[in-house]
C-alpha cells in the first residue's frame, strides 16, 4: 500500500525538470515510517514541505509553480495544505536514452 507521502513523491518527480528530491541543507527534511525515511518531503499538520534538486536547463520559477500545483491538486488528504516548495540545489540533466 501507498503511503500520502509516497503519492506526494512520486508526483513531484514526475514535474519535468525535477532531478530529485533534496533532504535538507541539514538532511531533516523527511517523512519517517517505520523502516524508513522518504527524504525531501515533510508531511506534517500545518502543510506539506517539498525540498528539490532541479535541472539546469529549466525553467526554475515555472517548474517550481509546477510542483506546488501537482502537490496541490493531491488535496489535503494526501498532502496538507498549504504546500512549501523549496529549491535546494541544481544538477546537470540526466543522459536521455
Amino acid at each position: 500500500m501507498l503511503e500520502p507521502v509516497d503519492v506526494v513523491a512520486a508526483a513531484v518527480l514526475a514535474v519535468p525538470g525535477v532531478a530529485a528530491l533534496h533532504s535538507g541543507p541539514l538532511g531533516g527534511v523527511a517523512t519517517f515510517l517505520p523502516g524508513r525515511r522518504v527524504a525531501g518531503v515533510a508531511l506534517r499538520e500545518d502543510g506539506t514541505s517539498v525540498h528539490l534538486v532541479l535541472e539546469t536547463t529549466t525553467d526554475i520559477r515555472a517548474t517550481a509553480q509546477a510542483v506546488h500545483r501537482a502537490v496541490e491538486a493531491l488535496g489535503p488528504a494526501v498532502a496538507p495544505q498549504p504546500v512549501h516548495v523549496h529549491v535546494e540545489d541544481l544538477a546537470a540533466p540526466a543522459p536521455r536514452a
